[in-house]
């Protein structure tokens, strides 16, 4: 069979900020500051780089080659190579002809070439109204039976989007979502993107929209799950939202950041009625009365704020290395928080299915985390902050095996690789660059290939010099020994 060659090109990188790395806020708000949760814009004004650098989910193509790769894992077990757009996806890396009698790989770094429309409302969580499952306790899940009050609306009741109980049609800039979640253009103090509408972002998941709109092969949700009667007063009530934004998850939304001068957090933690205005629901008199519409001075009273829900911006690694101990360092906020005088503190948690781990800080504050990690199997761990009741936005930590050449021996020209963590074999009838190759850059014919053991051939394979393997989780060389000399009996 004629070898087919691929042909690579170079990528441009372009670095931008995270978007949870930088303290952008307006204070007072609106717009509502983006330190805290997700960035409020929609997908289709996402870009690549900004998908990889919207902390902590995808970060960077080092991040995301080891989750993928371990898709060629159990339970997955995809080829490498195949059609990512076919569904079921038959393989990540698709060969197309490059006009001259060769092939090219169709560009795979292109995030939103095989993510063509938002990927994350299809899932199977999403499908059972899972929503805490991705974002944490900043949500109710609507089928778990949290608190809803029943009772009557009153004054102090938020609306969806303003006050306008006094004075019927004029809108006012307090009493509802909109005193903070207000729709902005891009700027310094706002963020690099334009903040999008409550609208917007509801709508912008694809929950409730038929295939025809959202390009996905299923429709997720109805629009009743967010709205009543199409026509009828609750067409847009408080108490139809509250199925996902319930009284326990917003009165436990703050963030520490903005505590002190420069974007300092103070004290030890987030306290309740005593932090900064602007940065939360429950911070300061001002967070409540943008909802409640009143100017009563709640921070005198006993807070509703349990334990604040934690978040992720960051972490140190998201690539562990499989059956070793490794350590983690996450930076986020509200790690820590004291309400009604009790204190509270996060611990980890690393779950992959069967598996789960909860580990206990070896140091903590309000804004980092440093844990140590026992030796875990290969796989693709959900991480989260646990606090309380609450937990944090979902972060994922890809484990991948530990890519070890323990011996290289060459005998009568033959070269036998011992080690572990080599993964599959590469195919034969394309250049891929992975393989063997000897230290004049020559690629050796493979005879046989496990995760365990390599056997190859090539006469630029010599004793004494160096070997190397390359493989989906990078390469890995050894100095090549002769084989033992046969001692006569």
């Amino acid at each position: 069979m004629k070898k087919k060659v691929l042909m690579s090109m170079a990528l441009a990188a372009t670095a931008i900020m995270g978007f949870a790395a930088v303290n952008w806020a307006v204070v007072p708000p609106p717009p509502v500051n983006q330190n805290g949760g997700i960035y409020d814009t929609t997908f289709n004004f996402l870009t690549r780089t900004d998908c990889l650098q919207a902390a902590p989910c995808h970060v960077s193509d080092e991040i995301l080659v080891g989750r993928h790769h371990n898709l060629t894992l159990p339970p997955r077990q995809l080829s490498c190579y195949g059609n990512p757009t076919a569904n079921p996806v038959t393989g990540c890396h698709e060969l197309i002809p490059n006009g001259s009698g060769g092939f090219v790989f169709a560009d795979f770094r292109d995030c939103l070439r095989c993510h063509s429309k938002t990927p994350h409302h299809i899932t199977t969580e999403a499908q059972q109204q899972d929503c805490k499952f991705c974002h944490g306790s900043f949500i109710d899940n609507p089928l778990d039976g949290h608190y809803i009050p029943t009772y009557a609306k009153s004054a102090v009741t938020p609306e969806t989007k303003w006050d306008t109980d006094v004075d019927p049609g004029i809108q006012k800039n307090y009493g509802g979502c909109a005193a903070c979640h207000l729709a902005a253009l891009a700027s310094p103090a706002v963020g690099p993107k334009n903040i999008e509408s409550n609208a917007n972002t509801h709508h912008g998941t694809g929950l409730g929209a038929p295939p025809s709109v959202t390009g996905q092969p299923i429709q997720v949700g109805e629009c009743t799950w967010c709205h009543g009667a199409q026509g009828s007063p609750n067409f847009l009530d408080i108490r139809t939202c509250e199925r996902c934004h319930g009284v326990n998850s917003l009165h436990n939304i703050q963030n520490p950041s903005g505590a002190g001068q420069g974007g300092t957090v103070t004290g030890p933690g987030v306290v309740p009625g005593a932090m900064p205005l602007g940065f939360g629901h429950v911070g300061n008199d001002f967070d409540c009365w943008g909802c409640h519409g009143t100017f009563k001075k709640y921070a005198n009273e006993p807070s509703v704020a349990g334990a604040i829900v934690p978040f992720v911006s960051d972490v140190n690694t998201r690539v562990l290395i499989a059956n070793q101990q490794n350590s983690l360092t996450i930076t986020g906020g509200s790690f820590t928080n004291t309400s009604n005088g009790v204190d509270f503190a996060s611990s980890v948690t690393l779950r992959n299915g069967a598996t789960s781990v909860t580990l206990q800080p070896a140091s903590i504050t309000v804004s980092e985390i440093q844990v140590a990690v026992p030796a875990l199997p290969v796989g693709t761990y959900d991480m989260l902050v646990v606090k309380g009741d609450k937990l944090s936005n979902l972060t994922r930590i890809a484990v991948i095996p530990s890519l070890v050449m323990k011996t290289a021996t060459l005998a009568s020209g033959t070269l036998t690789i011992t080690g572990t963590g080599f993964g599959q074999a590469p195919p034969t009838d394309v250049t891929t660059g992975l393989g063997v190759f000897a230290a004049d850059g020559s690629q050796a014919t493979i005879s046989y290939w496990s995760d365990t053991k390599i056997v190859v051939t090539s006469p630029a394979l010599k004793a004494n010099t160096v070997a190397t393997v390359k493989t989906i989780y990078g390469p890995v060389s050894k100095s090549i020994a002769p084989a033992a000399k046969k001692t006569k009996r």
